[in-house]
């Protein structure tokens, strides 16, 4: 093979189905590799729409999978060693836990580099895992966290050397959240007051994401702001439960859920404060949509939610998980027309300068020739 080829990478994860951080940030990464350096291909466990028109630019494949350990899980990992082969893949780069573990037991031998990732901080530790993941650690070139404070805590759990592991701030996309391609129907369908000062969150209705503090904060803004309105962002089976909630709060008429429709950029042009209330993160997506849309952040104070939130500056971190702490900054943001612009203005200047979605996948690219140039293959990459 020529030292000037492009570089096969293929990226590995459970589906592309989700509309949430992974999904999407992989889907990206993907489209945007520059085609002269590298040859991108898209593997998943499950086949979906959004592969489907990825299919259209690049290379994808299924390989469907419930169980790991188990006689058609394993078929599946002997089926992945032979489209790496086949397919000359150069690196294999896994997101999500199930795919690190295929990424790994596949490539085995194969003298490719081999990257997993560890997108959060640990919560679905077990004991069991955190053994696999230290033999698994051995056949693997990097793992990459996307924050330092992921780093600190994989390099704990899993017992490596802070060399073995990179953080990779993923970005997003700033022109998806310039006001000229804001829809206000979206935000209209749902029944949201045009003149209500909206409170949100982006977040997938799951456990993780506490989103039963929000609620329960939502009230006590509720008693102080008449005209706030309480939007959340995302879809997912804790919506009866968060509903029942919301009445007995007393505020259902002043909640309203997405649930999975509509497009992130057209609710955040309707929201005054952008929230975030989640257990555990390792560099959430939804704050860098915030800052990329010009919001100020309340959030609660996890994993790597304060490299982004610079408190005080861009918006608060709140540091007890109480609805009366949680409260409060949202209220003095609604109270406080020039501190919210402001907040939000300095955010929007540093997603600018440092989350750029474009500027991180080029970050990626030179990471991974970093990578093969040390196993080996010397490349040349045009400029």
């Amino acid at each position: 093979m020529a030292d000037d080829s492009p570089l096969r990478v293929c990226l590995i994860l459970d589906t592309v189905k989700e509309d949430a951080g992974t999904e999407k940030l992989v889907s990206a990464i993907a489209t945007r590799m520059d085609r002269k350096a590298f040859e991108p291909h898209v593997c998943c466990f499950e086949d979906s729409a959004r592969l489907a028109l990825l299919s259209r630019d690049l290379a994808t494949a299924v390989f469907p999978l419930r169980r790991v350990y188990s006689p058609a899980g394993l078929r599946r990992v002997w089926e992945f060693r032979r489209y790496i082969l086949r397919n000359r893949i150069d690196i294999v780069h896994s997101f999500m836990t199930r795919a690190d573990i295929v990424n790994v037991l596949a490539a085995v031998g194969l003298r490719r580099v081999v990257i997993t990732s560890r997108l959060n901080t640990g919560y679905w530790y077990t004991p069991g895992l955190k053994r696999l993941f230290r033999v698994l650690n051995r056949f693997t070139t990097h793992v990459i966290t996307n924050s330092e404070y992921a780093k600190k805590v994989v390099a704990a759990a899993e017992g490596l050397s802070a060399d073995k592991i990179t953080v990779f701030y993923p970005g997003t996309d700033l022109n998806l959240y310039a006001s000229s391609s804001w829809d206000a129907a979206a935000a209209a369908a749902l029944g949201l007051p045009s003149g209500a000062q909206t409170v949100g969150v982006v977040a997938n209705y799951r456990p993780v994401k506490d989103l039963a503090l929000f609620l329960r904060a939502a009230r006590l803004v509720a008693e102080a702001q008449p005209q706030a309105a309480f939007l959340l962002i995302g879809k997912g089976t804790e919506k009866p439960e968060l509903e029942r909630l919301a009445e007995e709060l007393g505020i259902r008429d002043r909640v309203y859920f997405s649930d999975g429709v509509g497009e992130v950029p057209d609710y955040l042009a309707r929201m005054s404060v952008a929230c975030l209330c989640s257990l555990s993160e390792g560099l959430p997506n939804a704050i860098m949509e915030y800052m990329a849309a010009g919001l100020p952040v309340v959030a609660t104070d996890v994993g790597g939610v304060s490299e982004l939130v610079a408190d005080g500056i861009t918006g608060y971190l709140v540091r007890q998980r109480t609805p009366e702490a949680f409260a409060e900054p949202i209220i003095r943001l609604l109270r406080d027309e020039i501190l919210r612009t402001a907040m939000g203005r300095r955010g929007l200047e540093r997603a600018r300068r440092e989350f750029d979605l474009s500027a991180a996948v080029r970050r990626l690219e030179s990471f991974y020739v970093g990578a093969v140039m040390a196993r080996g293959r010397h490349l040349r990459i045009e400029s």
